[in-house]
């Protein structure tokens, strides 16, 4: 159950996002946004009675896993500032669990089976139909936010496998902890280039949704996922994104007016039977 919560959350954040984007620029919220989280998580490892504590090798694990955590967040601004939040939910949360199989098949020499062949073929053209390559050149795929969103699928699967990685060294709540607070030092350099306190003037509509994608969705959602990775491994957890896709685009609909086109729901569908086939028994 509080997987499926935090799947809704996650798809109501990109939302939260477009509308954030237009009061600041990535670099301003991803800052704030690591911040956010971070101090929420100070509470609840308080009351859980969880220590921040890790073992010395976890180090470089937290290092990178910050270092993506930033790219992947600046991905997720900058895309649904130019883009559509409901597009981006379903091209970066359906091709993540592809992506993801994809790497661990790579990295982890699995063996592959002829059912994750054709579901990882399955997602590829999803993607691909997602973001209609067909009719769009670089310069398209940059303004309409879509390359972003891609990239963004191809961060998140990566920060998947370290946070799986990191299971025997830490709790999955300190992991996230320190993640962020080394997130909030590679981010603030780019945020102060802005009037870093100037959020603090923004109107209540910007406050309801930044706490939503900061604490709602970073610091709980979040944290439920990366448990999940860690109790039942990076491809079972990315599996349960299948459901973001359509709250992404039912609450784009309602809270932005979006409207999607007929090569949304083909593409999406495709890429979430490509995530049930690779992880059916």
């Amino acid at each position: 159950m509080a997987m499926i919560s935090a799947m809704l959350i996650w798809g109501l954040s990109w939302s939260n996002a477009k509308i954030a984007g237009q009061y600041a620029d990535p670099q301003l919220l991803m800052f704030w946004r690591f911040t956010f989280a971070a101090m929420t998580m100070v509470p609840t490892m308080l009351f859980l009675g969880i220590k921040p504590t890790f073992k010395q090798k976890a180090i470089p694990l937290l290092l990178v896993g910050a270092i993506f955590m930033v790219l992947y967040n600046y991905m997720y601004f900058k895309g649904t500032q130019i883009g559509q939040a409901g597009l981006g939910g379903v091209i970066t949360t359906s091709l993540n669990p592809v992506i993801t199989t994809i790497l661990v098949l790579l990295l982890f020499k699995h063996t592959i089976h002829q059912k994750e062949i054709v579901g990882i073929l399955m997602g590829i053209f999803g993607g691909l139909i997602l973001i209609k390559i067909w009719s769009v050149n670089i310069y398209q795929l940059f303004s309409s936010g879509n390359i972003y969103f891609v990239f963004g699928a191809v961060l998140w699967a990566i920060v998947t496998l370290l946070t799986q990685k990191a299971k025997s060294d830490m709790n999955v709540v300190t992991f996230s902890f320190w993640m962020y607070s080394i997130s909030i030092l590679i981010a603030y350099p780019f945020a102060a280039e802005y009037s870093i306190l100037s959020i603090f003037s923004f109107d209540w509509i910007f406050w309801i949704n930044f706490l939503s994608l900061s604490i709602g969705s970073l610091a709980f959602a979040t944290s439920i996922y990366f448990l999940a990775a860690m109790e039942l491994g990076s491809q079972k957890a990315s599996s349960f994104t299948f459901m973001v896709p359509a709250a992404a685009m039912i609450f784009a609909m309602i809270i932005l007016g979006e409207k999607f086109e007929l090569s949304t729901v083909i593409g999406g569908g495709m890429a979430i039977s490509a995530v049930y086939l690779i992880n059916r028994k």
